[in-house]
């Protein structure tokens, strides 16, 4: 049996005891354990009394779109920043939205885009409150309208206080966009240079970062480049690979 360990969430920021007993059980259970990243089995072996010898990490992969095929009108003619997913609170959005507030005093025509759920009332005052609730936008997306917003996008924002791996900064960079992140959890582990990094609970830095990549072409240029580049070291092919590896030693 080979369980795979995403993250440690259920165990933290939204805690889920019951289902961390069921984890707990399987990982007792499992002949070996595969964690998504080096960040993720360290979580893990603190939480959970098990063999270091029997957790691997694997790292997720990603298939490169073919962007030609993409319907080369924009979804939205303003300029955006792209945040990806879900907004619970781990998710770090309050304080995303504090400080596109701030950029969006100095930047009245860049707008807010996000994917996943429609937002909640709580976030409607909110945006009320900050003012820029005629510039921040919900949006549900398909993979193909994705790639098209991650094209589009002046950067994608990831502030999440803490991820198992990532795959939103995966996609980004298949979609040529630059990468602005949180400096938290396992994102230096997958994105390395490729992208620009902000403490997670400074308002400010966030600002400092995002408006650092706004502001310079070069350093645009310099991230797609990198993301690029470093893409390319997370296929499926090679996921699958380990994988088998991992499996035929179990034999």
């Amino acid at each position: 049996m080979v369980t795979t360990y995403h993250d440690s969430n259920m165990s933290t920021y939204d805690a889920h005891p019951e289902i961390v007993e069921r984890q707990r059980a399987s990982l007792a259970r499992a002949d070996a354990v595969i964690c998504v990243s080096h960040n993720t089995k360290s979580d893990m072996l603190n939480l959970f009394d098990l063999d270091e010898h029997k957790v691997h990490v694997v790292y997720h992969g990603i298939e490169i779109p073919d962007m030609s095929v993409l319907n080369p009108q924009r979804l939205f003619d303003y300029p955006y920043i792209l945040y990806v997913g879900r907004r619970s609170a781990y998710k770090n959005f309050a304080r995303l939205a504090r400080a596109f507030a701030v950029i969006h005093e100095k930047y009245p025509e860049i707008h807010l885009v996000c994917t996943s759920q429609s937002f909640s009332n709580d976030e409607l005052m909110l945006f009320r409150q900050l003012r820029i609730i005629s510039v921040v936008h919900s949006i549900a997306a398909d993979e193909l309208t994705m790639q098209r917003l991650y094209r589009d996008a002046l950067l994608f924002v990831f502030p999440s206080l803490y991820e198992g791996f990532g795959m939103p900064i995966l996609e980004a960079w298949s979609c040529n966009c630059p990468v602005v992140l949180s400096d938290a959890s396992c994102f230096p582990e997958i994105a390395g240079d490729a992208a620009s990094y902000f403490k997670a609970d400074d308002i400010d830095d966030m600002v400092k970062s995002i408006l650092n990549v706004v502001n310079s072409d070069e350093l645009m240029r310099t991230l797609v480049e990198r993301g690029c580049a470093r893409v390319r070291q997370f296929s499926w092919e090679t996921t699958a690979e380990k994988h088998l590896r991992l499996y035929e030693t179990l034999i």
